[in-house]
């Protein structure tokens, strides 16, 4: 029995992605604004995690906070048929119940790998996509055309994106995050039954779920705890070496690197534990560095050339002399 291709679970919260790209689809942008107070009228009352409500939010916050009013007051402001038509373009197949508001919170089941092909959907930004066990063979251009993909506008598609990303490093999806750009949703469904996040990041689409056979409740578990770290550490070892785990080096912004650090060798500071409470200062001569400072009263040149440290001959009787005088003194 294949959990990934044959269970069939409810998606909770990882559903919401239909939702808002419906939202999306009707005009409607990420910072539009939608209550999130409680709903207190109607037979259907969902309640938000941990009953945790506010004013009006925008979606974006809506979408990475998970809240279940607001995405219920979508789905009766939209309508069923946009809901369920958005993800049937994703490629959902599984029956979607029209009618029932509970539908956007995730109550209708499917199996992990429908819902992950969903989002590898929006990864791509060409839906829907056919998951398939080995890679198939390159169309011609005839089968471009005809092979019936769609893809949203590039608009669209950054509104949505805007809003996995803010889900993943902003909202309930943290301990998922990567050190690139990630976008994702968690899921969880009623009594931690399940617990799901289903992301993308690099060229890598995954899907978490974790949950019983029997459906028993999960001991404490939510789609943004464990699952979402299963998620990051297995995408940390997958995309290794990647923009998306170890932040790219950063060129230098004023250009190429000047010798020394800085334009002139005049500018390089000198104030250290070396030289403090004594002038000092730095010239070339002849190719050679020459570092002027004081031994006592004594004025001393270094002279520093391939690696080798001089000191000017007629120097050393004068510097012998004074250190002969400070240890008199002393």
């Amino acid at each position: 029995f294949n959990r990934a291709t044959q269970a069939r679970r409810q998606p909770g919260s990882t559903f919401k992605l239909f939702v808002y790209l419906a939202a999306i689809r009707a005009g409607m942008d990420p910072s539009d604004l939608i209550d999130n107070t409680p709903i207190e009228e109607g037979s259907y009352r969902p309640r938000n995690a941990g009953d945790q409500y506010s004013d009006a939010i925008t979606l974006e916050q809506a979408f990475a906070s998970s809240s279940n009013v607001a995405a219920v007051r979508l789905y009766y402001q939209l309508g069923d048929a946009a809901v369920i038509a958005a993800a049937r373009d994703l490629g959902v197949t599984s029956k979607l119940p029209a009618g029932d508001p509970s539908l956007a919170l995730g109550t209708s089941t499917m199996s992990l790998l429908e819902l992950t092909s969903a989002y590898a959907g929006i990864a791509a930004n060409s839906f829907a996509v056919e998951p398939r066990a080995f890679p198939r063979e390159e169309g011609g251009w005839l089968d471009w055309l005809i092979d019936g993909e769609s893809s949203l506008p590039e608009s669209d598609h950054a509104e949505l994106e805007q809003m996995l990303r803010s889900a993943i490093n902003e909202g309930t999806g943290k301990a998922a995050t990567l050190a690139g750009p990630n976008f994702g949703k968690t899921g969880t469904t009623q009594n931690n039954r399940d617990a799901l996040f289903v992301g993308y990041a690099g060229d890598l689409v995954v899907g978490v779920w974790i949950g019983n056979d029997d459906n028993s409740p999960l001991d404490g578990i939510t789609g943004g705890g464990l699952p979402a770290r299963i998620w990051r550490d297995f995408m940390r070892q997958a995309l290794a070496g990647t923009d998306v785990v170890e932040p790219a080096s950063r060129p230098d912004p004023e250009g190429p690197i000047q010798p020394m650090d800085v334009p002139d060798i005049d500018d390089i500071p000198l104030d250290g534990v070396l030289f403090e409470g004594r002038d000092a200062s730095l010239r070339l001569e002849d190719g050679e560095v020459v570092l002027s400072t004081e031994l006592g009263d004594v004025p001393l040149d270094i002279d520093i050339e391939d690696g080798n440290v001089r000191i000017d001959p007629d120097r050393i009787e004068d510097i012998l002399d004074d250190i002969v005088r400070i240890r008199r003194r002393d």
